[in-house]
């Protein structure tokens, strides 16, 4: 059972079922043959070849060139940092090669009648929700965001945010508590932080048009009613100049 569980737990890191078994094999003899390899994890011979390769790949296994080979695993917590770190990687490859055929999708696809929603208010619910809208909205943004919270960057998942999709030139202003990475975050785009202790829990508002409000652990709105955004402007207005 407890063998079951840490493949499982291996898994979430990228390995296949047999890989993560031969990882184990080999953690448990030190070191060994493809033989020694398939005998001690139960991996079928024919599997194991293609395995350790694998996990050579992904930074599990260093290979010894020698007759047979020899497969040497290494500590476990160094194999699942080079695997974060080669995860990362491939993600903002991935992540930039996405981002690119946006504008070729938007071009192929049927355009969507236009619909009247700026009067409309919309509720958002659950965290994934929540991140999703706010990292939609900053995506978004022409002119300005201006952003009120506790911690605003840390608030769902918003640092490192700004960095990753915040389009140049836009103005940035955040109100609330923030420690030395925020601030040269904030800094680095040329935006300006005023800080604060404050009981809004997170406040954003895009172009001074769109207005994403929490006002709970994973309940927020989300409106573009112009008579529910403005009184908003001046409430962080007052944020931004009162002492």
């Amino acid at each position: 059972m407890e063998l079951d569980e840490t493949v499982e737990l291996l898994r979430e890191f990228g390995l296949n079922t047999y890989e993560a078994k031969c990882y184990l094999a080999l953690l448990k003899i030190e070191g060994g043959s493809a033989s020694e390899v398939a005998r001690v994890s139960g991996v079928p011979h024919q599997r194991v070849y293609d395995s350790l390769s694998s996990l050579e790949e992904k930074g599990f296994v260093q290979v010894i060139n020698k007759k047979p080979k020899f497969f040497v695993p290494l500590p476990v917590r160094e194999a699942l940092m080079n695997r974060i770190y080669q995860l990362k990687v491939e993600f903002e490859k991935r992540e930039k090669f996405l981002r690119s055929l946006i504008g070729e999708v938007e071009k192929r696809v049927p355009k969507p009648k236009e619909r009247e929603k700026k009067g409309e208010v919309f509720i958002v619910e659950g965290e994934k929700a929540i991140v999703l809208t706010a990292v939609s909205l900053i995506s978004s943004a022409r002119k300005s965001i201006k952003i009120a919270g506790i911690r605003p960057l840390f608030a769902f998942g918003c640092r490192g945010n700004l960095s990753k999709y915040l389009t140049e030139k836009v103005e940035l202003v955040a109100v609330g508590k923030f420690d030395k990475p925020c601030k040269e975050e904030i800094e680095r785009l040329g935006g300006r932080y005023i800080e604060k202790e404050i009981e809004c829990p997170y406040l954003l508002i895009v172009d001074d048009e769109k207005l994403f409000y929490v006002y709970g652990g994973d309940k927020g709105i989300f409106t573009e009613s112009k008579e529910v955004v403005v009184p908003f402007l001046s409430y962080f207005k007052e944020l931004s100049t009162s002492p």
